[in-house]
């Protein structure tokens, strides 16, 4: 029961990060042509509580979880070389959040997505790939059973930074786009 209780608590706080980054980064895109105004900045450090708050539930439900695998299984468990890709995802995206709210984000309160010069938005694009296959690579490793014991760190390792370089490549030409786009409309008087 209590190994039932801790998975649906994992379960619960990985569904609200994942819900309110993809919520943000919705909201993110449609505010890209705007300067981020006291209402948007209150929104995103509402954001960044409930993130991190469901993170931290994230940590300390995993570890139970662990710590509760070892007591059961022994050594055997923590041999899983999928649950120690997932730590890892985890830990990068803990970075990543990070780095989204203290380099990212005051990018925005100078200018519009749009407006930032080339480096600012492939900082803030990369940064955002980066959390978004962040999010959705570990949530796929919550269900990815098949791969418990099976697949070596590294392939796991593997496809994740696969997965990630293809939402970066995606970021970049859309940033790029938005940026050409941006640049046609303010070189447009009045």
């Amino acid at each position: 029961m209590l190994k039932m209780l801790l998975v649906y608590g994992h379960l619960l706080a990985t569904c609200i990060a994942l819900g309110r980054v993809l919520q943000a980064d919705h909201k993110l895109w449609s505010w890209r042509k705007e300067l981020l105004d006291q209402a948007r900045l209150e929104y995103l450090d509402e954001t960044q509580k409930i993130v991190s708050l469901a993170l931290l539930a994230l940590w300390a439900s995993g570890l139970l979880l662990v710590l509760q695998g070892y007591l059961y299984e022994g050594e055997a468990y923590l041999l899983n070389q999928k649950l120690w890709a997932k730590v890892t995802v985890v830990a990068l995206l803990s970075l990543n959040g990070a780095l989204l709210h203290r380099v990212g984000f005051p990018l925005l309160q100078k200018a519009p997505f749009v407006a930032l010069r080339s480096a600012g938005r492939t900082r803030l694009a990369l940064l955002g790939a980066l959390s978004m296959s962040g999010w959705l690579f570990a949530a796929f490793l919550g269900v990815a059973r098949a791969w418990n014991h099976v697949l070596p760190y590294l392939h796991v390792m593997g496809a994740f930074a696969a997965f990630s370089l293809l939402a970066c490549c995606v970021a970049l030409a859309v940033a790029g786009r938005a940026g050409s786009v941006g640049a046609q409309k303010s070189s447009v008087p009045g």
